[in-house]
């Protein structure tokens, strides 16, 4: 299966950053100590090289670090442009690198990078994250993950000690910190498998569980007023239901200080990224689809 359009785009607008959004950064900081420079230069290069190789290494993991480098860059465009004029060419960069991010960021995407890690006759699909996360603590795990090291590092070229040494040891540990916490979120997925359809996702059951596919009766939206056991954890878009002919244990994610016992269910609602192409593919194996 080929990589879909719009990650070549985003592979394309990332190339042409060395050309726009370096620039700016130059012009920005043509009044900084020559170690200053540098300091911008290489810290650009590291994060647009090992963007480049991200987006080229579909994997679950690789999509946390691709969701975290690609917004550097229209930040940086952003700081670039309050700090002095930087011409068509910064707006350019800013404008390419936010294109890119917003395209980082879409359930296409995430789709694509998840499956990168399947194998055999399997197919992994999103699951979206859920509304309390995304309102503020995915946001701001990402800034203390991606701010404080090369914040720190740019003050301690100009000598500003006292405020870049406490930023560079925040940054060393909150860089290692950000990004593992919010690896759960791409480890969270539906996958088809020949067996029938299999859960993975910690934030609502402890351990991965297997509906098979014999007892699988049906997976569309979810009934007006269903009694269905909700696994969607507060996640937005379009639930889905998957009713099952007869009860299966599953185990719901322990809470903090609680034990967890098994329940049985015979229906469970989930929210995927891509809910159409979700029931489209589960059309191709032979599942009972109901789309109204």
């Amino acid at each position: 299966m080929s990589a879909p359009l719009q990650l070549w785009i985003l592979r394309a607008l990332w190339l042409a950053l060395p050309f726009t959004l370096l620039d700016a950064l130059l012009v920005a900081t043509d009044g900084a100590q020559g170690s200053t420079r540098v300091a911008v230069q290489c810290l650009f290069w590291a994060l647009w090289a090992s963007a480049l190789v991200v987006s080229l290494t579909p994997l679950p993991s690789t999509l946390t670090a691709l969701r975290m480098l690609l917004p550097m860059a229209p930040a940086a465009a952003l700081c670039a442009l309050v700090v002095g004029p930087a011409g068509t060419l910064g707006w350019l960069g800013m404008l390419a690198g936010a294109l890119a991010a917003i395209l980082a960021m879409s359930a296409a995407t995430g789709d694509w990078f998840v499956d990168g890690a399947s194998y055999g006759d399997e197919r992994r699909f999103c699951l979206r994250a859920p509304v309390a996360l995304l309102l503020g603590p995915i946001e701001l795990a990402w800034l203390l993950a991606v701010v404080p090291l090369p914040t720190g590092i740019l003050l301690f070229t100009e000598q500003i000690y006292l405020a870049a040494v406490p930023l560079i040891l925040l940054g060393i540990a909150t860089a290692w910190w950000g990004p593992f916490a919010l690896w759960r979120l791409a480890r969270r997925w539906v996958v088809f498998v020949p067996a029938g359809i299999t859960l993975v996702d910690d934030m609502a059951i402890a351990e991965p569980v297997l509906f098979p596919r014999r007892a699988v009766t049906r997976i569309g939206p979810a009934h007006v007023a269903t009694e269905a056991t909700d696994l969607t954890v507060g996640a937005p878009g379009l639930v889905l239901e998957v009713d099952l002919s007869g009860p299966i244990d599953l185990a719901p994610a322990p809470r903090r200080g609680e034990p967890t016992e098994a329940v049985a269910v015979d229906s469970v609602l989930i929210v995927p990224s891509r809910p159409g192409t979700l029931l489209a593919h589960a059309e191709t194996r032979g599942l009972v689809v109901v789309r109204d």
